[in-house]
C-alpha cells in the first residue's frame, strides 16, 4: 500500500513524453536513464555486483552528488538494507535526477554506507560534470517525475499480471505397491495423554498512570509504560490450539477500500503538512502530561490527543478502547471517539474496531509499518496538524493527534506542487484525481476540469494543471 505506486490494480499506464519548454537543458534527453542499485541477484538471493570499485579520491565527491541532487519523487517510507538485515527498513524511497539520469537513493545510501560502486555509466557521466550537480531545472524535475510515475505504475502492472497467471498444476507422483509389514505385537493399554488447556486471552496492558508508586518521577513517558503482558509459553504439544486474540480484536489481512480511500483524499496535503511539522519541531528529549494534554520537546509545547497504541506483539489498541489507561480525564480522548463515531458512518470497519492485529496485514511489511499507514490515514481524515509517534518497549509504539494552532500549516510555493502531487498518488492504489482534488481543496483553491486533467487556480501562487491519462494516471504536473 506504502510503496511507490503509482496506478490502481489493473490499469495500463499511458506512455507519455517528458516535459520540455523554458528551463529544460537544449541537451537533456527525452528519456532520461534510470540506474540500478544492483546488477542482479545470485542462486542464493544475494545481491550481485559486479563493478569497478570507486577511487577514495573520488568517494566523496560521488557521494555527495549522489545524495544531494534534487529529489524527483519520494516517499515517508523505508525499504530493507540488503546488505545488512540487521539495520533493519533503512534505505530511503526516492529518487533523484540531474535532468541526464535519474537514481534510487539507495545508490547514495550503499555507496555511503558500504561503499558499494553505482552504474560504471552513472560514474563516468557524474565524473564528466566534475562532480557538481549544477542547477536542475523545474520542468526537467518535473519530466524525471513523470518518467518514474509511468515505469513504476508499468513495473506494477507486469508484477500483477504474474501474479495472476495460473500457476502450473503439479504432476502426480506414482504411488509406491504397499510392502507386506510384519504384524506387531499387540500393545499394552496405556493412560490417554491429557488434552492441552487452551491459553486465556492475554490481557492488555495499561500505557501509564500518574498514581503508582512505582513511577521513576513525575514525569510521564511513554517509556514508562508498562508493555503488555508476555505470551503465555506455548505448548510443546503439535496439537495445541493457537492463542486467541484479545476479546473485540480484528484481524486486519488488508486494509479496506473505504480507509485506503480516505488516506489517498488526504495523501499529498498529509506528506505536505508533515513536513512542515518536522521543520517546526526539532529532535530533542520530549515529556507528555496525560491530564493536561501538554506535550512539551525542544522548548515547544502545545496540546494532543490520545490516538492509539501498537503493542510489542502487533496488536493496535484505539484510545476509544481503554480511554482508563490514558487518563481520568476523558478529554485526552474525546477526538478519537469521535474518529470512531465517523468510521462507523463512513463504513470504515478498522476506526470502529477497538482492537486490530497487525500481524497478518499483506499491506506492510511489518506491524509497525502498517500502524504508520493507519495513522496516515487518521490524520487525514481528522485534519490534524501533525501526528507523533514514540517508541515504547523494544518494538511497541504510542501516537498522538496535535490540532494545536501553535503548530503551523503548510504554506506551498507553486514549485512545490508537483513534488506533493506526484508523492501522494503513490501512496495508496486509490484514484490520483481523487488524490489531487483532496489536496487542492485543502487549499481551498479553485478548480475545473479540463481535455488534459484538473486545471487549478491557486490565488497569489499561479496555476497549474494536473495531467491525467485516459486511465486516470497521473502523467505530470504543468506549472502555468
Amino acid at each position: 500500500m506504502t510503496d511507490e505506486r503509482g496506478t490502481a490494480p489493473g490499469v495500463q499506464p499511458e506512455t507519455g513524453s517528458v516535459a520540455t519548454g523554458p528551463g529544460v537543458a537544449a541537451d537533456a534527453p527525452e528519456r532520461m536513464r534510470v540506474a540500478e542499485v544492483f546488477d542482479g541477484r545470485g542462486p542464493n538471493g544475494g545481491v550481485l555486483i559486479k563493478r569497478p570499485a570507486v577511487p577514495d579520491a573520488e568517494f566523496e565527491a560521488l557521494a555527495r552528488y549522489l545524495t544531494t541532487a534534487p529529489v524527483a519523487l519520494a516517499t515517508t517510507k523505508t525499504a530493507q538494507d540488503e546488505m545488512s538485515p540487521d539495520a533493519g527498513m533503512a534505505v530511503p524511497r526516492a529518487y533523484h535526477t540531474d535532468g541526464y539520469w535519474i537514481w534510487p537513493a539507495a545508490v547514495g545510501y550503499y555507496l555511503f554506507r558500504y561503499r558499494l560502486p553505482p552504474q560504471p555509466d552513472l560514474v563516468a557521466h557524474i565524473r564528466a560534470r566534475g562532480f557538481e550537480v549544477g542547477a536542475v531545472p523545474e520542468p526537467a524535475r518535473q519530466a524525471a517525475a513523470a518518467q518514474m510515475l509511468e515505469e513504476l505504475a508499468a513495473a506494477r502492472q507486469r508484477q500483477q499480471t504474474e501474479q495472476a497467471r495460473p500457476a502450473a498444476l503439479p504432476q502426480p507422483t506414482p504411488t509406491p505397491e504397499p510392502q507386506p509389514q510384519p504384524q506387531a505385537a499387540p500393545e499394552s493399554p496405556s493412560e490417554p495423554e491429557p488434552r492441552p488447556q487452551e491459553p486465556q486471552p492475554e490481557p492488555a496492558g495499561s500505557l501509564w498512570l500518574p498514581e503508582p508508586a512505582a513511577a521513576p518521577d513525575d514525569t510521564a513517558t511513554p517509556e514508562a509504560a508498562s508493555a503488555a503482558s508476555p505470551e503465555p509459553p506455548a505448548d510443546p504439544a503439535p496439537e495445541a490450539p493457537a492463542a486467541r486474540l484479545p476479546d473485540g480484536a480484528r484481524p486486519v489481512v488488508s486494509f479496506s477500500r473505504a480507509l485506503t480511500e480516505v488516506g489517498n483524499r488526504h495523501a499529498a496535503w498529509v506528506l505536505e503538512q508533515i513536513e512542515t511539522f518536522l521543520e517546526f519541531m526539532p529532535v530533542d528529549d520530549w515529556s507528555v502530561d496525560h491530564d493536561t494534554r501538554i506535550y512539551r520537546q525542544a522548548g515547544r509545547q502545545f496540546t494532543v490527543d490520545a490516538l492509539g497504541r501498537l503493542t510489542e506483539d502487533g496488536r493496535w489498541w484505539w484510545a476509544w478502547a481503554e480511554p482508563e489507561a490514558w487518563s481520568a480525564d476523558p478529554r485526552i480522548t474525546e477526538r478519537v471517539r469521535a474518529l470512531c463515531e465517523e468510521g462507523r458512518e463512513l463504513d470504515i470497519a478498522e476506526l470502529a474496531s477497538p482492537i486490530l492485529d497487525l500481524t497478518v496485514t499483506d499491506d506492510a511489511d511489518d506491524p509497525e509499518t502498517a500502524a504508520e499507514m493507519l495513522v496516515w490515514c487518521v490524520m487525514g481524515l481528522a485534519g490534524a496538524r501533525a501526528y507523533i509517534g514514540h517508541s515504547q518497549g523494544s518494538r511497541g509504539r504510542i501516537y498522538y493527534l496535535a490540532f494545536d494552532e501553535a503548530i503551523p500549516l503548510a504554506e506551498p510555493g507553486l514549485g512545490d506542487v508537483p513534488q506533493y502531487l506526484a508523492q501522494g498518488v503513490l501512496k495508496f492504489e486509490e484514484d490520483a484525481a481523487d488524490c489531487v482534488l483532496g489536496y487542492v481543496e485543502h487549499h481551498d483553491w479553485e478548480w475545473s476540469r479540463g481535455a488534459d486533467g484538473i486545471e487549478v487556480s491557486a490565488p497569489g501562487l499561479g496555476s497549474f494543471t494536473a495531467d491525467l491519462s485516459a486511465d486516470g494516471v497521473l502523467t505530470g504536473i504543468s506549472l502555468h
